[in-house]
């Protein structure tokens, strides 16, 4: 279960948080809980409730307007060893990497525009994924036209929707970024679990406090939260309130769709592919075991 907190206190009684708001309160228990999601700056939280959760290890995300927190408890998990030979992976070795990254992205794209093709009876024209790029500078131009690419199919399905633009103003936009901050959080926890270090990027800029290997391996995953939104706003109205961010039933429309395609899969769920595939890449860092990207399809 995933808990959206907005505009709200939250309290720790027990083993149970009890969220306060308007002269209304709410209790839920920690059992089930796999992340808080805190949006905005209107949520007041003790640090006993961050402790709290920190001992259960229930990590907390943060969805701001301008940037995401995630605040997680570290693994001890053979941190020092695998660390080590990732800060000295060679060039090639972090350029495959960061292509792998890409080629999920860009496949499970095009993967989700050929899903809705099929009940639009609109057809998508075909993108290369091919990587040819042999140096960072050019695997990140590459990547800004494949993406370019790919989102101008999506559009085609979102007839609202002018294009994508992190932080934008408009709700789809909106969607998208909070969509990706949980996409965010999954991978912190997934890399931290296996012993990494999420603040060490390949292709992203390596900058204090900028979590640039989360942003790296959430690439894959991207597609995922780009299915909800577009399935959320096909059948709702997305609207924003006078803070900017979305209003409740938008957040709770896209959280419960996101979190059923995180878990529809019987046999592996795609939240698990998050922590199969951080130990996939500490695999390919420590025994040089080949890396292959997760590549999402929607189920019919």
């Amino acid at each position: 279960m995933l808990l959206i907190v907005k505009n709200a206190t939250i309290k720790k009684s027990g083993s149970d948080l009890i969220i306060s708001w308007d002269n209304s309160n709410k209790q839920v228990s920690t059992l089930d809980l796999e992340m808080v999601v805190v949006v905005g700056n209107n949520v007041n939280i003790s640090s006993e409730v961050i402790n709290f959760l920190s001992s259960l290890n229930i990590p907390i995300l943060i969805h701001g307007k301008k940037v995401d927190t995630v605040l997680v408890t570290p693994f001890i998990n053979t941190i020092a060893e695998i660390r080590r030979k990732f800060y000295t992976l060679d060039e090639g070795s972090q350029i495959l990497l960061a292509k792998r990254f890409i080629e999920g992205k860009i496949r499970g794209m095009i993967n989700v525009a050929k899903y809705f093709s099929y009940i639009d009876k609109l057809q998508v024209n075909e993108i290369d994924v091919r990587i040819r790029a042999k140096d960072k500078k050019s695997l990140i131009l590459e990547e800004a036209e494949l993406s370019k690419e790919a989102w101008e199919e999506l559009k085609k399905f979102m007839p609202s929707f002018q294009g994508r633009k992190p932080r934008g103003e408009d709700p789809i936009n909106r969607a998208i970024d909070y969509a990706y901050s949980i996409i965010y959080s999954l991978s912190t926890h997934a890399l931290i679990a296996a012993g990494l270090d999420p603040y060490s990027g390949l292709l992203h800029v390596n900058q204090p406090g900028r979590p640039s290997l989360v942003y790296d391996f959430s690439e894959m995953f991207k597609p995922v939260a780009i299915h909800t939104v577009i399935a959320v706003s096909r059948r709702s109205k997305l609207s924003l309130d006078s803070e900017g961010y979305l209003k409740k039933e938008g957040l709770e429309l896209i959280t419960k769709h996101l979190y059923s395609i995180l878990y529809k899969r019987k046999r592996r769920t795609i939240r698990g592919e998050f922590y199969r595939k951080a130990n996939d890449l500490k695999k390919f860092i420590l025994d040089a075991v080949d890396f292959q990207p997760f590549i999402y399809k929607p189920l019919p």
